[in-house]
């Protein structure tokens, strides 16, 4: 205190006005200094969780969802027209070749049969008489008891009966053929996948009854988005594995990429041979198929928590070991990977990126490294995606 209670009382009204004046102005700075303080105490530095980008490898696996299919699916059906009687297989029946699928009623074409049986004998009969009386021309014609009219007539008889007994047992092996063609039979080993007709049903020649899956090649369809299939060609490796359960796997080689995209997805088809099929891989499960390609030029991959925007356009905010601060900076974004996103440009590396607490951040502001960095960390972006 300058002055005490009673010094204070005995000054003059002038004296204490001008007491009062210099007090003030010795207090101002000092409350500016202490709002100063309160102001700089506000702004705690902020503890960030970072990363250091990491020079991306050239090169990249693209992993697609896909199916188990057979190469080879067959649609069997009946040669000939009649009723089915009996079915002697379902769906899921694994079938070898051979094997009864299902039987037509045979009681028309037997009949047809016996028919085509008649015409033969009755054929092998007029040949028969026609070979007798041609050769009895042929003895008198040289004796000169009968003319060269009559021998010739005979042998054109003969010919004519030959000719019309090659067709009527070429019609009886027909016939018989027909016969037989009333029983199905599975001409490869396979698995049963469709049944589509039922004992007592009509079915025309050709009409189909199962479909079968022929068991010796099987493989995997996998949809590819048009970005992408310009990467993939015919023979390149890839890997498989189910679903259901990733251990269970198998290299495989790309057979065929659809000339067209579907109308519907914008997708291209692709047909994956399995090297090595094990038992668990059944038709239909889901499978991931991975493929590896080059890039022509790499894009760094960082973490999703490392974005944000600003005025609609993608951020992150790259840190300043030395200096302890952040600064901001726009990046060209290059689409999404396995485990983050593709930066096309805007980030080089070795540079520290964070990846946590960017909400609170703002350009130029104080941060504090989390304790656990270290230069030598690898970022995610450094991962096949």
């Amino acid at each position: 205190m300058l002055f005490s209670n009673d010094d204070y009382e005995n000054l003059s009204s002038l004296t204490r006005r001008r007491v009062c004046g210099v007090m003030a102005v010795l207090l101002v700075p000092l409350a500016l200094a202490a709002c100063g303080d309160k102001k700089e105490a506000a702004q705690p530095v902020r503890p960030v969780k970072t990363f250091v980008v990491q020079a991306p490898s050239a090169e990249r696996t693209l992993t697609y969802s896909g199916v188990i299919a057979p190469r080879i699916e067959s649609q069997l059906g009946f040669r000939v027209a009649g009723k089915i009687v009996e079915r002697f297989v379902n769906i899921g029946d694994k079938m070898k070749a051979g094997q009864k699928i299902a039987r037509l009623d045979e009681i028309d074409l037997k009949l047809a049969e016996n028919s085509a049986r008649a015409s033969v004998q009755s054929a092998k009969a007029r040949v028969d008489v026609a070979k007798d009386a041609f050769d009895r021309a042929a003895y008198l014609l040289p004796k000169g008891f009968i003319a060269k009219a009559v021998y010739d007539q005979r042998k054109l008889e003969y010919d004519a009966a030959t000719a019309a007994y090659t067709s009527a047992k070429d019609q009886f092996d027909q016939a018989a053929n027909a016969t037989s063609y009333a029983l199905l039979v599975a001409d490869k080993d396979g698995v049963v996948t469709t049944v589509r007709a039922e004992p007592g049903q009509v079915v025309s020649a050709g009409q189909a009854v199962i479909s079968l899956a022929l068991a010796d090649s099987i493989e995997v369809t996998a949809a590819v988005p048009e970005n992408e299939i310009a990467r993939l060609s015919v023979g390149e490796n890839a890997r498989i594995a189910l679903w259901a359960a990733p251990d269970v796997s198998s290299d495989g080689k790309i057979r065929e990429i659809a000339s067209a995209a579907d109308t519907g997805s914008r997708t291209y088809a692709v047909r994956v041979t399995i090297a090595h099929p094990t038992p668990e891989m059944r038709l239909g499960m889901t499978t991931s198929v991975a493929f590896r390609v080059q890039e022509a030029t790499p894009p760094v991959v960082v973490p999703l928590t490392a974005l944000t925007e600003d005025g609609g356009k993608p951020i992150v905010y790259v840190a300043d070991k030395e200096r302890e601060m952040v600064k901001r900076r726009e990046v060209t974004l290059g689409g999404v990977a396995e485990d983050g996103v593709r930066i096309k440009s805007g980030l080089v590396p070795g540079e520290i990126v964070v990846s946590g607490g960017i909400q609170f951040l703002t350009d130029g502001m104080k941060v504090r490294l989390s304790p656990d960095f270290s230069p030598t960390v690898a970022a995610r972006g450094s991962r096949t995606y």
